[in-house]
C-alpha cells in the first residue's frame, strides 16, 4: 500500500516511576488523568493520522496501560530506561514519514503548533523544527522525520540520546540534518510561563488553570495564555521550578540551530520554496 508523505504519528512518551513526581500522568485535572488530556489534544492535530502512548513494561506502568485500554488509546510497552527504542519499535509497525515526538508532562500541547511544524517539515523535507524565539511554553511537542530518529540510532551509544529520543546527538550536531526554522508571532514574546508539570508546584498551578477553563472541550493554548496574563498570582505557583540538568544543557546547546537553518517559514503561512532533499542519507 502507498502512503502519503504526509503520514505522521504522535508518540507519548509516558511512565509513573517519574522521579521528581511519581504517577503524574495519571493525576487528575479537571476529573481526567493528565496523560487524558495530552491524548485529546494530539487527536485534534490534522496532520496526524495515530495516537499511541509509549510506556515501559515495568509492573509500575500497569496503571498506565490499564487505563489506557479502558479508554481505547492505543499502548505500546517497551524499555524503562531507553525510551529511543520505544520510538523505533512503534515507528518499525506501519509507513510513516514523520512522527510527533509528546511528553507526558505536557498537558497544553498545542494541536495547531504540531500542525504548523508538520506543514514546514512536509513542504521541505526537512528533519526537524527550530523556532526563530525559544519559548518553553512550546516544550515537549516536537516534530521530526522519522528518518532523522534512525540515522541517530545507527550513530549514537550515549545513554542521554537512550533516555533522551536522541536529543543529545541533534543538539551537538545539527549541521548532519535539515533544520527548518519557524518565525514565532510577536504575540508569543511575553510567555514566559512554565506549562510542563515535573513537580508538585506545577501540578498545582495546572489544575488551577484546567479548574478555571475546562469546559468539557480542550480549549485552546491562546485562552490558557490569556487567562495566566489575566492571573499572574497562578503563574508565580511554580515560578522557582527548573528543568532538569539535561533539558537545561541541551537547551544551551540547541541554540547554535539557528545558525544551521535551512530555510524560514512564517508562522501564518508556512510557505516557501523547498530545497532538494536531507542531509541525512
Amino acid at each position: 500500500m502507498t502512503m502519503s508523505k504526509n503520514r505522521a504519528i504522535a508518540i507519548i512518551q509516558a511512565r509513573m516511576s517519574s522521579s521528581r513526581l511519581p504517577g503524574k500522568v495519571l493525576e487528575p485535572l479537571a476529573g481526567k488523568p493528565m496523560i487524558w488530556h495530552i491524548v485529546q489534544r494530539a487527536r485534534l492535530c490534522t496532520g496526524i493520522t495515530d495516537v499511541v502512548v509509549a510506556t515501559s513494561t515495568e509492573n509500575t506502568d500497569d496503571p498506565l496501560v490499564h487505563f489506557c485500554e479502558l479508554h481505547d488509546i492505543r499502548c505500546h510497552r517497551g524499555s524503562l530506561q531507553n525510551v529511543l527504542s520505544r520510538y523505533l519499535e512503534i515507528l518499525e509497525v506501519d509507513s510513516y514519514n514523520y512522527f510527533v515526538r509528546l511528553t507526558g508532562d505536557c498537558p497544553l500541547i498545542d494541536p495547531e503548533f504540531i500542525d504548523r511544524q508538520l506543514s514546514a517539515l512536509h513542504v521541505s523535507g526537512g528533519d526537524f523544527v527550530c523556532l526563530d524565539t525559544p519559548l518553553p511554553i512550546f516544550s515537549g511537542q516536537g516534530a521530526q522525520s522519522v528518518r532523522s530518529l534512525k540515522y541517530i540510532a545507527t550513530k549514537s551509544q550515549h545513554p542521554d540520546d537512550f533516555e533522551h529520543v536522541g536529543s543529545r546527538y541533534m543538539a551537538e550536531n545539527p549541521e548532519q540534518f535539515k533544520i527548518v526554522g519557524i518565525k514565532v508571532p510577536q504575540s508569543f514574546g511575553n510567555t514566559p510561563w512554565r506549562l510542563m508539570v515535573d513537580q508538585r508546584a506545577d501540578l498545582e498551578m495546572m489544575r488551577r488553570l484546567y479548574g478555571a477553563l475546562w469546559q468539557g472541550e480542550p480549549f485552546s493554548l491562546k485562552d490558557a495564555l490569556e487567562w495566566l496574563e489575566r492571573h499572574p498570582q497562578v503563574t508565580l505557583q511554580n515560578e522557582g521550578v527548573e528543568d532538569s540538568a539535561i533539558n537545561r544543557e541541551l537547551s544551551v546547546r540547541r541554540r547554535a540551530w539557528r545558525n544551521c537553518v535551512d530555510q524560514y517559514f512564517d508562522w501564518n503561512q508556512i510557505a516557501c520554496e523547498t530545497s532538494d532533499s536531507s542531509k541525512v542519507s
